[in-house]
């Protein structure tokens, strides 16, 4: 995740949460939903937004990824709701970044890549992640789903739920 955008705190209590999806099977849809109202413990009115087709000057064909600043551009100018996730299949990447498994701007939205996740497990931990970030998270140094992960193998080692530290900076404990 690379935050490139600063704004004012949404009001306390429920969010409104728009999740776009782009060649996502409905199971991990629901998946993600799933895990979504249990970390986030109904703090996001979530309203499913449908299928978003990628625009064509996100994709660069030098590097066969998807510029996920343009994506994250793209998704912040079409929800409705106050914030947004939005999951796809393809592979992403930013500026000084090789690949990334998502990118969010701070109280607006994400992308979240499921391209190189290859497990439910997996896809739950970045969601929890990207939306993290979208509710005001930064990255956490504790045992936590807020670590930084730079590779597959740090994602899969880092746990599925926020530490008591994220909790309380989001007003859940």
């Amino acid at each position: 995740m690379k935050s490139t955008h600063y704004a004012s705190t949404p009001n306390p209590g429920h969010i409104s949460f728009e999740i776009f999806c782009s060649q996502i099977r409905n199971i991990d849809i629901k998946l993600i939903q799933n895990v979504l109202a249990t970390t986030y413990r109904n703090m996001l009115d979530v309203i499913l937004g449908g299928e978003l087709e990628s625009p064509q000057d996100a994709f660069n064909s030098k590097r066969n990824q998807y510029n996920a600043d343009i994506l994250l551009s793209y998704l912040l100018k079409t929800k409705k709701a106050d914030t947004a996730l939005w999951i796809i299949k393809k592979d992403l990447y930013c500026k000084d970044m090789n690949f990334i498994f998502g990118y969010a701007t701070f109280y607006r939205g994400a992308v979240l890549s499921v391209c190189r996740l290859s497990t439910s497990e997996l896809i739950e931990k970045e969601a929890i992640h990207e939306v993290g970030h979208v509710l005001g998270l930064k990255h956490c140094s504790n045992n936590c789903v807020m670590q930084f992960s730079n590779s597959l193998s740090e994602v899969k080692t880092k746990p599925l739920n926020l530490c008591k530290s994220c909790l309380r900076k989001i007003n859940l404990i």
